[in-house]
């Protein structure tokens, strides 16, 4: 095999980098709300960590779900097969619109049963009951722009979804600046305000989105809106083979964070707030291996299609050459700037002190994160998704929540021992899925 080209370096770049600030975006809004509510207090800060814990797992792993359309469309358009694009989009979008009221039905029946178990303080209980319930009715909205994004991000036109997702941002924020603290004339409504933020923000960039499959080419030419496709269920089944290993892959390993964020609150409320802190660092890193991920979905689908192996193969050595250099250059940073990372979260000094701490077990996570989210995006590039939700299941599942509660039970490292057990677990996840990828998948 030869070396990647300049061009494909220079190609996988320009896709890759709006990408990246459309998931810096995305996620964005959620370290905001932890720097709001923080600032709003601890017990609020508290309060949202549990409804996030509670709520992002679903939504990420949703989100995974509906990614089964990216490498469709990508091989489709490398195939020359683009008049069967629209009818797989509409399918994509009848799956989220299912998904958003199951989702919400199934919230409402068990999130007030799973707040009483957790036993947590009034006003911490109150603050992410209020959360979830106005969360839920950005539920449809969120699933839809989801699905709408990878829709347009595998059509090459990464950076409209990168100037949605910044103006949702951006409006994420002024809201958060009114809602919580109470601004203009508005209540002053704490930690909840995160939620109506969220939702009203969701509604508007959704409404974006649409607007671009009814103005945008070549979204425009497939006439979503003015040709209602028929659901049909051999192309949802299409569709969901590739979601849902992806939505398990995900969701084992988001999921992972929010066990721990709730198995944290028997150590207190300082150290629920601060593991929150460190997770919504940490998830920001995490769009860096995640967007190489996204990308390199797109490119190896691309290739894969057009029957071109070779150029896949050297498209995977492009994506893990970025995904390393930046995780060095983000490690170096963090670690650098430790002490005013975690100012921004809280002015309380034993929660600072708690959240320093758990910074630095980030860097290692982040690290192991460069070596295995990558080569998930590359194998769904190949559509070979099943070997992405096998490894999570038992790395996340089977060997990182039972040594994480060991090591926090049975050892000296008290709560961070989860983190440990989550650094243990993800480098075992690596290195089974680069194993896959080039003694398997990439020359087959």
């Amino acid at each position: 095999m030869h070396a990647p080209t300049f061009s494909q370096w220079k190609h996988f770049i320009i896709l890759f980098v709006p990408l990246l600030f459309t998931q810096l975006a995305q996620i964005g809004a959620s370290v905001f709300s932890s720097i709001f509510s923080g600032q709003a207090g601890t017990i609020d800060l508290a309060g949202v960590a549990v409804g996030v814990n509670l709520w992002y797992p679903v939504f990420a792993g949703m989100c995974g779900l509906f990614f089964g359309i990216s490498p469709t469309v990508a091989q489709l358009r490398g195939a020359q097969k683009t008049s069967r694009i629209p009818i797989y989009i509409m399918q994509s979008l009848y799956i989220s619109i299912f998904f958003s009221f199951l989702i919400a039905l199934v919230g409402y029946a068990l999130v007030p049963s799973i707040l009483i178990f957790m036993d947590l303080e009034p006003a911490v209980h109150e603050i992410a009951k209020g959360y979830m319930i106005v969360l839920s009715l950005g539920i449809l909205p969120m699933f839809l722009q989801a699905t709408m994004r990878y829709v347009v991000d595998a059509h090459g036109k990464t950076h409209v979804s990168m100037a949605i997702l910044l103006i949702n941002l951006a409006l994420t924020i002024l809201f958060f600046y009114l809602f919580i603290f109470g601004k203009c004339g508005f209540p002053a409504l704490g930690g909840v305000g995160t939620a109506y933020a969220l939702t009203l923000a969701a509604w508007l960039s959704f409404a974006l989105f649409a607007l671009v499959f009814q103005f945008m080419e070549p979204f425009k030419s497939y006439r979503l809106w003015h040709h209602l496709w028929p659901f049909n269920w051999i192309h949802c089944q299409n569709l969901l083979r590739l979601g849902v290993p992806i939505f398990i892959a995900v969701f084992c390993e988001t999921s992972l964070f929010s066990i721990v964020g709730l198995l944290m609150a028997e150590f207190g409320t300082v150290y629920l707030a601060a593991n929150q802190a460190a997770i919504s660092y940490s998830t920001l890193v995490y769009c860096i291996p995640w967007s190489v991920s996204l990308a390199a979905t797109i490119v190896v689908g691309y290739e894969v299609g057009a029957k071109a192996h070779e150029k896949a193969r050297q498209y995977a050595l492009v994506a893990q050459g970025t995904a390393f250099f930046l995780a060095g250059l983000t490690a170096i940073m963090t670690f650098v700037f430790k002490n005013e990372i975690a100012r921004l979260f809280t002015n309380d000094p034993l929660t600072f002190s708690a959240i320093y701490t758990f910074l630095l077990y980030g860097i290692c996570y982040s690290f192991f994160d460069a070596a295995g989210a990558p080569v998930q995006g590359i194998l769904r590039g190949y559509k070979d998704v099943k070997i992405i939700t096998y490894v999570a299941f038992i790395t996340y599942w089977l060997i990182s929540i039972p040594m994480g509660i060991a090591l926090a039970h049975l050892t000296t490292f008290g709560p961070y021992g989860y983190w440990l057990g989550l650094i243990i677990a993800l480098a075992i996840n690596a290195t089974a899925l680069n194993t896959r990828l080039w003694k398997h998948t990439a020359w087959s």
